[in-house]
């Protein structure tokens, strides 16, 4: 097992100097004891925010998580989060307590947390305190809701994916009713923002068992994606929106909807169309990777065809040509009666007919062409 590391001890030795008690909790723990680095320490307490603030009173401090009572503090550039022990009541939108209280019990706040291993605290000696049987599940491998699944899940639904994550990434299994009340309360994903969901999905499909996972809990992805059983075998992509692109190859998403940004869009679109040109094919190759997603595209298409296109690409990449390097320019194009709006068109066909070797990227040889030809 891990140690804690200095900043995270000087936080509790400080809290425990004036009287309180505190205790690293949850991811930090759970890592710790299966021997992970740790770069993110939680802790909890049963002083106020007003009594954290003043035990760190010379340090650097922000309350951007005020709401829950979280104090920010900065010890040796370490980033330690600061919370009182609290209870929380009535969540109406299966994702938000209505009502936060603080209290002065320490298993009552454990008790409101999602998994068995998520719930393990340490104090500054590195004594564990597990009320929920923690250390069994690490030991056993188990993801387990605290309680009753269906409460846990009812409370936060995004609670669901987590779970998943958690599997993914432990390369654990989850507990039996944990698993039957994942696909039996999956509509709760309903009730959580598509921000959330998506960011939840990328950090599954960063994982090296993220395409087990999807199959595994088809029924739960596709409350908000349209995903299919994946037949074909690709261990893993060293990019999570490669991982979402090869899912949606044959599949019609709408990404927008879904809060995916303009470039992701982009970036999944321009992939999907890689995937279905011909590699062997000289001039298909090259015309995909003239784009400035150019890194993106050939590291892709080497983890999809399981293949390594590097010595190919640096052979050919002398003949490549880019719509930035094409020796005509937007105004010449204009001056053959093509609209502002239509000159990536016509630049794109220009490109296409030097790649498959019928023009030569000269001023001349494209002028010409654009003199005697119309580019529908």
């Amino acid at each position: 097992m891990k140690n804690l590391n200095k900043s995270a001890l000087k936080a509790l030795s400080l809290l425990n100097e004036k009287g309180y008690e505190a205790f690293v909790v949850g991811g930090a723990v759970r890592d710790l004891l299966l021997d992970k680095d740790v770069y993110d320490y939680d802790i909890t307490t049963n002083a106020s925010p007003d009594a954290i603030r003043m035990v760190f009173a010379d340090y650097n401090r922000y309350d951007l998580g005020r709401k829950h009572g979280t104090v920010t503090v900065i010890i040796d550039k370490d980033k330690i989060d600061i919370t009182p022990y609290r209870k929380e009541d009535n969540y109406s939108d299966h994702r938000h307590p209505d009502l936060i209280s603080f209290s002065s019990d320490l298993k009552e706040d454990l008790s409101r947390r999602d998994f068995t291993i998520n719930a393990m605290c340490m104090d500054k000696d590195s004594k564990i305190i597990d009320m929920f049987n923690g250390i069994d599940d690490l030991e056993h491998k188990l993801i387990r809701c605290i309680g009753d699944p269906h409460k846990r899940f009812d409370e936060d639904g995004l609670r669901i994916l987590r779970a998943i994550r958690f599997k993914t990434k432990l390369n654990f299994n989850i507990e039996k009713n944990t698993d039957e009340n994942i696909h039996k309360s999956k509509d709760l994903l309903n009730y959580i923002s598509e921000e959330r969901k998506k960011e939840e999905l990328l950090r599954i499909l960063s994982e090296r068992n993220g395409f087990k996972a999807i199959n595994e809990y088809l029924d739960v992805f596709n409350t908000f994606m349209p995903f299919e059983h994946i037949e074909r075998r690709i261990n893993n992509f060293s990019d999570p929106l490669y991982a979402l692109a090869y899912l949606l190859i044959d599949i019609q998403a709408d990404l927008k909807k879904l809060k995916y940004s303009n470039t992701e869009i982009r970036l999944i679109n321009i992939l999907i169309e890689a995937s279905k040109i011909d590699i062997s094919n000289d001039c298909e190759f090259i015309e995909c990777l003239s784009s400035i997603y150019q890194k993106d595209i050939l590291t892709f298409l080497e983890e999809y065809h399981h293949k390594d296109l590097q010595e190919r690409f640096r052979k050919l990449r002398k003949h490549m040509v880019f719509l930035k390097t094409l020796k005509i320019t937007g105004e010449e194009i204009m001056a053959y009666g093509y609209e502002k709006t239509r000159i990536a068109k016509v630049k794109q066909k220009l490109l296409n007919l030097i790649h498959h070797k019928k023009l030569n990227n000269t001023s001349y040889a494209l002028n010409k062409y654009l003199k005697e030809n119309v580019v529908e």
